[in-house]
């Protein structure tokens, strides 16, 4: 099963990459670029590790992982940033990602020392509770983009939007993975096991069908002009300065 999942993601990455090259995005977003194109090479060496050792697969797993976040928590800022480029400076603004934070490090602090989702050693269990607090704030982001879009009336289902709630899905389903756990236990651990890839799916898909439509431009022909409109427009505006100077002199 595990295989078939790396054999799907690397499908799926192959599918998202070629999108990301054809559609120009690596100019509106670079990181997001970067990271689609870390996540391919990603997944070609867990496959690869996966068919070696199961035990070397973990191993790259995480010790990889740290780039990954790395390249996620940039490419989510890049993408946050240009959704309310003008409104970062405002205090209530700034509070309130500010208190977003806040909220996550207390929850996954009370969550890793008072009630941790799994038993292990202390490694073990730093780097779960890191990976726990970190997709916690990814999913406060995305929820937070979506009410301060809704507010600000900026429009949805842009590209910079796709890329925050596509991370934000899919932190959200390793967040609810490590819950069902936590509850749970190993009942559903099937279930639980590969709600993550169904998640990262989600937001890939999402990520395929945004970025494959064409941007909307703003220029001449969206206005009804031609350069030719432009120019004689201009030439009336400065016959008119001109006039307006003679009668002033």
């Amino acid at each position: 099963m595990a295989t078939a999942v790396l054999i799907a993601a690397l499908a799926v990455n192959v599918w998202l990459l070629i999108i990301v090259r054809r559609e120009g995005v690596r100019k509106q977003l670079p990181w997001f670029a970067l990271y689609v194109a870390w996540e391919l090479t990603l997944t070609c060496i867990q496959l690869a590790a996966w068919i070696i050792s199961h035990r070397l697969y973990v191993a790259v797993y995480w010790w990889m992982e740290a780039i990954e976040v790395v390249l996620i928590v940039a490419a989510v800022r890049e993408s946050f940033l240009l959704i309310f480029e003008g409104f970062t400076s405002k205090p209530e603004f700034r509070w309130s990602v500010w208190g977003v934070i806040a909220a996550v490090i207390l929850y996954s602090g009370w969550k890793a020392i008072y009630a941790p989702p799994v038993q292990g050693n202390r490694l073990a269990l730093f780097i779960i509770g890191a990976e726990f607090a970190f997709r916690w704030g990814i999913a406060g982001i995305g929820v937070l983009t979506t009410v301060w879009s809704w507010l600000l009336t900026e429009p949805a289902n842009t590209r910079e939007d796709a890329v925050v709630t596509g991370f934000g899905i899919a932190s959200v389903a390793f967040v609810a993975t490590t819950v069902i756990v936590s509850v749970f236990g190993t009942r559903y651990l099937f279930f639980s096991k590969y709600l993550p890839s169904v998640g990262y799916f989600m937001a890939a898909f999402w990520w395929i069908r945004v970025f494959s439509r064409p941007v909307k431009e703003f220029g001449l022909k969206e206005m009804g002009l031609e350069l030719e409109d432009v120019g004689n427009e201009l030439h009336r505006y400065q016959s008119i300065g001109e006039r307006i100077a003679r009668k002033k002199w």
